[in-house]
């Protein structure tokens, strides 16, 4: 146990939908993972990956041309690396094969398009990307000390984000990354309320002491599109921070939502709340079934052994470990300033007279 109490927000998400479950994942709790992947990819992973390269801070001054194959060969290894540490224990059945090989085709065609849409309206200068860091949380009562958990012991929370970016007016946006499988966008207000970027966003600020402008959601679909020419749709709404806009095709859409301080604020008031109640020694651990909960859950074998007066122990030790390693792994793209060693690698040895 560190000094420290490291608080993420995953586990923040896992407390407000049941606390059984956070109870035996959370980190400074009973710290159990499942010891096999429980797929043979997550598609959106390795669609992040490949972004991740594309709009690497190093990188972006480079013909798109040169960086572009790059990003793809940053899916395809991440789509690899997944499916082998799935076949570590097991083979692979012909459906499963079949669905790895699509959702490859499928990645890449998804990437080209969406390269080609970005070039006209990515307007702005990456500056971290992939980056995780910790900030110390503030004390809601007394904001300029930092909240402790009742036995002394200081309050950390650890985030990662997926972009910042500053733009022609040197103003900075947090970028969300979003792989929508939905027929239909996101409504408007759903993403206003998006707990995730507003809390990256507010860790962000307090993080690097800067201010941000706001959040900009950045949706591809993952599908093929139908035939013929997408339209592009522009859209415009007013709002308390500032004019919203929205760029969309039938494959991917960008929607730009200014933030307050006070907004910002707010919410990062509720996240120290919250901490202070998942550290409360008189803590109450209890389920909260529901299936569209429980259904993807990969804690629920033993809360069902747990609720059934099984002893769960046993599966836990069949089919569960203790976490070990970091929550970057080594070899991932990432860190504080967004640095690559291995990209930075092919920057020092790619082709000589090659366009920047």
């Amino acid at each position: 146990m560190s000094v420290n109490y490291v608080a993420r927000p995953w586990e923040s998400r896992l407390f407000r939908r049941c606390r059984r479950a956070w109870d035996l994942a959370a980190r400074e709790r009973q710290d159990y993972e499942p010891s096999e992947p429980a797929q043979v990819f997550d598609f959106g992973e390795a669609i992040h990956d490949a972004l991740d390269v594309y709009y690497f801070p190093g990188m972006w001054d480079w013909n798109r041309a040169i960086v572009r194959p790059l990003a793809v060969a940053g899916f395809e290894k991440s789509m690899r690396r997944q499916r082998d540490a799935y076949t570590q224990t097991r083979e692979l059945s012909a459906e499963q094969v079949q669905d790895w090989e699509q959702h490859r085709e499928l990645g890449t065609g998804i990437l080209e398009r969406y390269f080609e849409w970005a070039s006209d309206i990515d307007r702005f200068t990456p500056i971290q990307v992939a980056s995780q860091f910790d900030i110390a949380l503030p004390d809601p009562a007394n904001p300029d000390s930092g909240l402790t958990t009742p036995e002394g012991r200081p309050l950390q929370y650890r985030v990662r984000i997926d972009l910042v970016v500053i733009d022609d007016h040197e103003l900075y946006w947090l970028v969300e990354h979003r792989i929508i499988s939905d027929p239909h966008w996101s409504d408007l207000e759903a993403l206003r309320l998006d707990e995730q970027a507003l809390t990256r966003g507010w860790a962000w600020q307090l993080g690097f002491l800067a201010k941000l402008e706001g959040t900009i959601h950045n949706e591809l679909r993952a599908a093929t599109p139908a035939a013929g020419k997408s339209e592009v749709a522009l859209r415009a709404v007013p709002g308390v921070g500032g004019i919203t806009t929205q760029r969309s095709t039938e494959s991917f859409r960008r929607t730009h939502i200014p933030r307050t301080e006070l907004e910002i604020e707010r919410h990062g008031i509720a996240v120290a709340l919250e901490m202070q109640d998942m550290t409360d020694p008189s803590l109450r651990i209890y389920p909260n079934p529901s299936w569209e909960h429980c259904s993807a859950c990969a804690y629920r074998p033993p809360c069902l052994a747990m609720t059934q007066g099984i002893d769960e122990r046993p599966i836990l030790e069949a089919s569960y470990r203790r976490r070990v390693g970091g929550d970057f792994p080594l070899g991932r793209l990432g860190s504080v300033w967004g640095f690559v060693p291995e990209i930075h690698r092919v920057a020092e040895h790619r082709a000589p007279g090659a366009e920047q």
